[in-house]
């Protein structure tokens, strides 16, 4: 692509400019006078062809932030990214089938030290790999090979499963349904094949966000969702419903609850759902009453302030299905002890970020610019 289109498209989907916070009473938000502009740019792919389907859902970015990793799941590929140089440096193969298979289901990659792979494939695999494609350690475990999980369940551990920045630990969830009373987080020394559970009394709440309507013919359901995510060597635990944080500290072996008094936004969603529908009008009503309050994404962390961010969105109704989805876009900050420092809306923004990550200060963001791969790139001021 030519370099004349590198900054054209941003204007499509982002507009830049000073932010209106509605906590400007609190004299202590850092985010307060918030300003930000916005560049896209594209990377550079010469001859080869980046398939960009299904979006950035299953790219990944290294821990020294130099190298995102773009997979593309029909051909199950990895389209190298060098974030320096803004352009495509390699692809990698990898097997559904056979001794390296990766399995069918779409994916969750986690890019590891020495150019290597976690993949989890839901219900199916969960495994290292090289970037040559072939299979490092096989982590896919049954819930009765672990001694020492209070879990009584079948099947095969894959729910959220990642690993630990030292690879010790797989950490992971059983099944979770909004009938169960607790939340067990899952602590796997795959090594020895033993592991202990911790339980998580405050993301209960999240599993009564759940609507589902079923006949034998149709499928409809709606949820919000409990990540784990591994920052600066800690496991966070994150709820798309509120923004109460759980951070494992799993070289001291312990746990922290993180309570936040933003202002900006509800802390959390009412939980008023009936979780089992008759008919589509009730699945709508209901799935309504979640999807037009407030969705808390995961954090982020932000090397050159030693800061940590965090992203939420709230949809905007809208009777116009032409015009698309549009929301309301809130952004967080928290030093490294997360301890609240700001928080305002970004009025000019009306998507959210998609995948977003932190490089040299900025917040990077996947954008499709004409079937290329880009990213809209934020600077913010403040």
């Amino acid at each position: 692509m030519e370099k004349s289109l590198l900054f054209i498209f941003i204007a499509l989907l982002f507009s830049c400019g000073k932010s209106t916070d509605s906590t400007e009473s609190n004299s202590g938000n850092m985010l307060k006078n918030l300003s930000y502009s916005v560049d896209t740019v594209v990377i550079n792919s010469g001859d080869e062809i980046i398939d960009l389907k299904f979006g950035a859902s299953y790219s990944t970015v290294s821990s020294d932030l130099q190298t995102f990793y773009y997979f593309d799941h029909d051909q199950a590929l990895i389209n190298e990214i060098d974030l320096d140089k803004l352009e495509l440096v390699g692809k990698h193969p990898f097997s559904r089938e056979g001794p390296n298979s990766i399995g069918f289901n779409p994916p969750s990659i986690y890019a590891l030290k020495n150019e290597r792979f976690l993949f989890v494939s839901p219900l199916i695999n969960v495994a290292t790999y090289f970037k040559n494609g072939e299979k490092e350690i096989n982590l896919k475990f049954n819930f009765r090979e672990i001694e020492g999980l209070d879990v009584d369940e079948e099947g095969l551990i894959t729910n959220q499963a990642i690993l630990s920045h030292d690879e010790k630990y797989l950490f992971a969830f059983p099944r979770l349904n909004p009938s169960f009373s607790e939340v067990k987080l899952m602590i796997i020394g795959h090594e020895s094949k033993s592991g202990r559970t911790i339980s998580l009394p405050r993301m209960v709440q999240t599993l009564k966000f759940n609507v589902i309507f079923s006949t034998p013919d149709r499928f409809m359901g709606i949820s919000e969702r409990i990540y784990l995510q591994i920052l600066n060597q800690k496991l966070l635990i994150t709820s798309t419903a509120y923004t109460d944080l759980y951070v494992y500290d799993y070289v001291k072996d312990s746990l922290q609850l993180y309570e936040f008094p933003h202002r900006s936004v509800s802390p959390r969603k009412a939980s008023d759902i009936k979780n089992q529908v008759s008919d589509e009008r009730e699945f709508e009503a209901e799935a309504a009453k979640i999807a037009y309050q407030v969705q808390f994404e995961k954090f982020l962390w932000d090397d050159q302030r030693q800061q940590y961010f965090r992203i939420a969105r709230k949809k905007i109704p809208n009777e116009n299905k032409d015009m698309g989805e549009r929301f309301d876009i809130f952004l967080f900050s928290y030093d490294s002890n997360l301890n609240l420092l700001g928080e305002t809306q970004l009025e000019d923004l009306n998507q959210p970020p998609q995948k977003p990550f932190f490089k040299d200060g900025k917040l990077y963001s996947y954008v499709n610019v004409e079937d290329e791969l880009g990213f809209a790139v934020f600077t913010f001021d403040f």
